[in-house]
């Protein structure tokens, strides 16, 4: 009978198993979309940030 009972309550762990395993799933690649989407911003602020450092200062006369 102990048989019987294990089998009986197999399904439903096994799909508690499976939602679990389908959200961590769905948690993964919910950071890595999150980590992509950081590396592109970080690079494109690093990238307007160097080309506006090149912009030629004003540089000052001297009048005496």
């Amino acid at each position: 009978m102990e048989k019987d009972e294990k089998k009986q309550g197999t399904p439903e762990i096994d799909k508690t198993i499976l939602e679990i395993n389908e959200q961590r799933e769905r948690e993964k690649e919910e950071k890595f979309i999150n980590l992509i989407i950081e590396i592109i911003v970080s690079a494109t602020l690093r990238e307007y940030y160097e080309k506006s450092n090149k912009i030629p200062t004003v540089q000052p006369t001297r009048t005496k």
